[in-house]
């Protein structure tokens, strides 16, 4: 009875292994098609060295590096056809989560003492590649958190010529200091470096980003609200997202070295919501930075959570002038109403050579602050602003001829000013009944005066009016050229991924997302993003140029000519 008993005990062990082992090929097989999930649903319920072993691979393919970190952790040194597999993933890992040290001290660990020599190779590549790829801060926190000597040399050596001559220095002072039974071997080729300045001044070039490891992921943030399907705005977000995803993609098919992945949060639009995207975002996923969002008031907030985790915000389409006021890492894609006034200033008087103006704003709304920046320019290249009101226009019933008479150098006969050009950046519900009110005075007027506008001039009808003839100038942020071949090839793209045509929403999304993507690519380290931002400069996109001049705000606008269609 008892060898029945242990027959039947033994039939089981045999057969339960057998499906075990079946079970983690087929896991297998679906990790290697790229079914991380469906891997993990059949590595979960074995523990064994192998389903461990892909069970951390599968969750740092999802970028759940601290879920992988834990099943790599599983497997033990008695699995030595696998532990330096394992042991290799976990350094990935660390490397993602920006533990540098730790993963430094795994991959030396591998490179000199791992028996496959596939394993092997990878990591003395990797750790070759990570230790000349970090900043100054990454490297000071790297040398004190490694336990290997060797590794702060390393540190140390490839320090040289990446920063500058006084860092290097005292990066080789602390190794000395800290180092109990030092190899001084290589000491001497060190110091003769940094004792002849001239010398290293030749081998330091600080414009110059170091390379990333083969490998490296970028995480893009991108807060939007959702609409419902049949709302007016339902289209904006969806196909903002919809050209960010085509920009991921096409990055990703682009660039076998490097991948770029999106994590998305719905912001409603309720700035109470911004505190817990933004932690979401930095803590669970360690984004490098986010797109995004549509509201002001939401903006405002996330902003404040930016510059905590210091992780750049883009902003699409929010071109308020408050909104990157003390922040260091809001930008704007849209240049904000300043901006566009600034522009219109210097078109006004270096590309139509005039030099005396007048303006005409409301108060409170937001053609105010492109009337101020536009006094401010004109001042600044030598203009004379005459006449300048930014007045309630809403108290006199949007009525403006007490003010625009005195454009008319017959009524005003004591300074009798003849103004080459008034500035009417009209914007908001109002802004046609203010087009409409200017244009009849000035027609009343016979007045041939030049109109410089907010892009809202675009849709004047000059064919109704007696000022056909007049000249009318309005600035523009975003312009779709339908006929471009690049424009006509993502319209393509997109019809035929998403089955749907693109609007403009769409243009500005793959263009957001390339202005990070394209920056990211220069940089590489996401702790550069911010300062290759600011020197992100004459990007043609699909739908806007971009240079942000060492600013937060992109500074491309154009200007363009209102005509008659006859």
């Amino acid at each position: 009875m008892k060898r029945l008993i242990f027959t039947i005990l033994i039939f089981f062990v045999s057969t339960s292994s057998a499906l075990f082992a079946q079970s983690v090929q087929t896991g297998i097989e679906f990790y290697e098609e790229g079914n991380y999930e469906r891997a993990l649903r059949i590595f979960d319920d074995i523990d064994l060295p192998e389903s461990n072993l892909f069970a951390g691979k599968s969750y740092f393919a999802l970028n759940n590096f601290l879920k992988a970190k834990y099943y790599l952790n599983k497997v033990d040194n008695t699995s030595d056809d696998i532990i330096w597999e394992a042991r290799y993933t976990k350094a990935l890992a660390d490397f993602q989560l920006k533990n540098f040290g730790a993963s430094l001290d795994a991959l030396y660990n591998i490179k000199q003492n791992s028996r496959q020599l596939s394993v092997r190779r990878e990591a003395y590549t990797f750790y070759r590649d990570l230790i000349s790829y970090l900043t100054l801060d990454q490297r000071f926190k790297a040398f004190r958190a490694v336990d290997n000597d060797n590794v702060r040399l390393d540190l140390v050596e490839s320090a040289i010529g990446s920063v500058d001559l006084a860092s290097a220095r005292s990066l080789f002072s602390a190794y000395k200091n800290v180092t109990v039974d030092p190899d001084t071997t290589q000491w001497s080729s060190i110091e003769s470096v940094l004792d002849d300045s001239a010398r290293y001044r030749q081998r330091y070039n600080p414009d110059q980003f170091p390379d990333a490891p083969d490998g490296i992921t970028y995480n893009i943030g991108v807060a939007l609200p959702e609409f419902h399907l049949e709302s007016s705005e339902f289209e904006i977000s969806q196909h903002l997202y919809f050209g960010i995803q085509l920009a991921i993609e096409k990055f990703n098919s682009e660039n076998s070295d490097k991948k770029a992945f999106i994590t998305y949060r719905n912001t409603d639009a309720l700035a109470s919501n911004a505190s817990s995207i933004a932690n979401d975002m930095v803590w669970n996923h360690d984004v490098d930075a986010i797109i995004g969002p549509l509201f002001s008031e939401v903006a405002a907030e996330l902003s404040k959570y930016a510059e905590l985790y210091e992780t750049p915000l883009l902003t699409p389409l929010a071109n308020s002038d408050n909104l990157n006021l003390n922040h260091n890492y809001t930008y704007q894609l849209n240049p904000t109403f300043a901006i566009q006034g600034k522009k219109m200033a210097q078109y006004a008087i270096n590309t139509l050579g005039y030099d005396t103006l007048a303006v005409i704003a409301e108060r409170g709304s937001l053609g105010e602050p492109s009337a101020v920046a536009f006094l401010d320019e004109a001042r600044k290249l030598g203009g004379e602003v005459v006449r300048y009101y930014v007045e309630d226009l809403a108290s006199d019933g949007y009525d403006i001829s007490e003010y625009v008479q005195y454009f008319n150098p017959e009524v005003d006969t004591v300074f009798n000013y003849n103004i080459d050009a008034v500035y009417a950046p009209f914007t908001g519900n109002i802004a046609q009944t203010l087009i409409s009110s200017l244009l009849t005075n000035l027609e009343a007027m016979q007045s041939e005066i030049t109109i410089l506008g907010s892009e809202e001039w675009e849709t004047v009808d000059l064919d109704t009016r007696w000022l056909s003839q007049a000249e009318i100038y309005y600035t523009k942020t975003f312009e779709v050229h339908e006929d471009s071949p690049i424009n006509q090839e993502f319209t393509s793209s997109f019809r035929l991924r998403f089955d749907t045509e693109p609007n403009k929403f769409a243009y500005i999304g793959y263009d957001a997302a390339n202005v990070l993507l394209e920056t990211l690519k220069r940089v590489k380290n996401p702790v550069y993003l911010r300062e290759g931002l600011e020197g992100f400069n004459n990007y043609r996109g699909l739908i806007t140029g971009v240079s942000f001049r060492d600013t937060q705000i992109n500074q491309e606008v154009k200007v363009k000519k209102a005509t008659s269609e006859e």
